[in-house]
């Protein structure tokens, strides 16, 4: 078919997808990356031509960035047929992003990477060789050394102790955005409707074949991460409260835990006064403990309102994300 390279979302074209399902399906979201996708999108082929697979797909998924990136991405469609472009109508995140790439992907293997040149495109055999070798269904790389800021570094450890603690990451597995992933996986992936999609949250519910394998960390190779502290802790609160119900376990625990401290300091104050009736009255400890009561029972509900409201823009089956156009893929 006839196509056109996009310049803005308003420039539609799309090509017939190809008849058969090839080998291996790489989705990598786009987000302010005009200047490093055609580096990573290069030498993603080189790999792949070095494994000898010639049956692959890499699927671009084009988080409506305000740069000039879809055109870019456009550029590397018209060039090679197997690179396939996603456009979203409005900008919905990293994790939407992934999710719409893996309802495209119709790889054996889908593999997974980030858009700034950080994920070692040439040691994607790796991942391959690992998930072979060890029979395994899902593969993360793992760094050695991670080159990134304190603060991302810091957000990565809190997000690795909540997987673990939250949705039953196994110890010693580490996760991140540069993984493969067997094609039944995927499919279990994209059966997932709820509105704050948690991609290891799904993972390791759908398998505990779960791997690493070693790989080379680098620094970006241009700009720095679209990840702030807003952005963190939207993705722990989707660990948190859509996989597990710890998070009121846990407050329903302290309850009692707050309950059983009250009842005896109850009593050790009224000892106290027996013992000592000249002993002046603790207006400063009272207002403190009621502040901390307050305090406990407004995160309670807070949490509990968080749940519930999470149910309810769920239910209203609101899309998280909408593909406006395409290039190279037939729409789903």
């Amino acid at each position: 078919m006839e196509q056109k390279i996009p310049g803005s979302c308003d420039e539609i074209k799309i090509s017939s997808k190809p008849k058969t399902a090839p080998y291996v399906s790489v989705v990598i979201p786009l987000y302010c990356s005009e200047k490093t996708i055609g580096f990573v999108v290069n030498e993603v082929r080189q790999e792949l031509e070095r494994l000898n697979i010639a049956d692959y797909e890499i699927i671009l998924v084009n988080d409506c960035s305000p740069d000039n990136v879809l055109a870019v991405a456009g550029e590397l469609a018209l060039q090679d047929k197997n690179v396939k472009v996603v456009s979203l109508a409005r900008n919905s995140g990293q994790t939407a992003a992934m999710m719409v790439g893996y309802r495209y992907a119709s790889g054996k293997f889908i593999i997974n990477m980030d858009d700034d040149g950080q994920h070692p495109g040439n040691e994607i055999g790796k991942l391959l060789e690992t998930l072979e070798r060890e029979d395994l269904d899902v593969v993360f790389a793992r760094y050695g050394t991670k080159k990134q800021s304190g603060f991302r570094i810091f957000g990565s450890f809190i997000n690795q102790k909540m997987a673990e603690i939250m949705v039953g990451k196994p110890k010693g597995i580490r996760t991140n955005s540069f993984f493969v992933m067997r094609k039944f996986v995927r499919d279990e992936i994209i059966r997932y409707t709820n509105n704050y999609p948690y991609i290891f949250g799904i993972i390791f519910a759908v398998t505990g074949k779960v791997g690493n394998t070693d790989v080379i960390h680098r620094p970006r190779l241009e700009g720095k991460s679209n990840y702030n502290l807003r952005k963190l802790f939207a993705l722990w609160f989707n660990g948190f409260l859509n996989f597990s119900a710890k998070p009121l376990r846990i407050s329903t625990v302290l309850g009692f835990v707050i309950a059983a401290v009250a009842v005896g300091a109850g009593v050790w104050t009224l000892i106290s006064r027996i013992l000592n009736p000249d002993a002046p009255l603790g207006w400063a400890s009272t207002m403190i403990v009621i502040l901390f009561f307050a305090g406990v029972q407004l995160a309670s509900i807070g949490l509990l309102g968080e749940y519930l409201g999470r149910l309810y823009i769920s239910s209203s089956k609101l899309p998280t994300a909408v593909v406006r156009e395409t290039i190279n893929l037939d729409d789903l």
